[in-house]
């Protein structure tokens, strides 16, 4: 266990002593293509890191369609809210995005842990801190009046949070943005011909602002 979160970079650089810590109340769930890790109404208090693939955080209201919220990678951690709010409650649902390793620790061992290292309390508050400024990034790219500037900003997020490696594929970017995939592939053309982007492989290399 104490191998499988030194891979995560939240605990990357723990002494020995305090990952040990950690890894003693850590469990590992392993989930396939399209399982369930949190349900919309969910009430545990836990926090889940991604130790192994991606996950999709998506809305699953009644009456709105399963639209991609944001994709987690590995590293990335989710249940905060859960945690800290009163109610304890998930207002969305996260399912496995391929195979998937999710690292998960009661919430309140995990605050009991966190609150006696001051160190890496201050990384989880400024990972949370970056969570709630991307989250302020789909907002503006939600507002947006065209689909153009839609795809873009999910496409510049993508560039500035993961340097442009593994990219989501069309579909994903399709439902992030609320469009359809043969929407994001003419747009995705459109770049690539005009000099704005490169795909190499499942790469994307950024060659000229696409704000212009």
């Amino acid at each position: 266990m104490a191998e499988s979160l030194r891979k995560i970079d939240f605990f990357k650089d723990l002494d020995e002593a305090t990952l040990n810590r950690f890894a003693a109340i850590a469990t590992v769930q392993n989930f396939q293509h399209g399982e369930t890790i949190i349900l919309a109404g969910d009430t545990r208090r836990a926090m889940f890191f991604i130790s192994r693939g991606q996950a999709k955080v998506f809305s699953d209201f009644k009456k709105s369609r399963n639209s991609i919220l944001s994709l987690l990678a590995a590293g990335d951690f989710f249940g905060e809210i859960q945690l800290f709010s009163e109610s304890a409650k998930s207002y969305f649902s996260i399912k496995a995005e391929g195979e998937c390793s999710v690292v998960i620790f009661k919430g309140k061992d995990f605050i009991s842990e966190i609150t006696n290292t001051p160190k890496l309390l201050i990384a989880f508050l400024r990972a949370t801190t970056r969570k709630l400024a991307k989250t302020y990034m789909q907002i503006e790219s939600l507002s947006m009046s065209t689909i153009r500037g839609r795809i873009r900003s999910c496409l510049m997020q993508f560039i500035e949070e993961a340097g442009g490696k593994n990219r989501p594929t069309q579909q994903q970017i399709a439902a992030m943005c609320g469009t359809t995939r043969e929407t994001v592939n003419r747009e995705l053309s459109y770049l690539v011909k005009n000099g704005y982007i490169k795909l190499d492989g499942k790469n994307l290399i950024l060659l000229k602002d696409l704000s212009s």
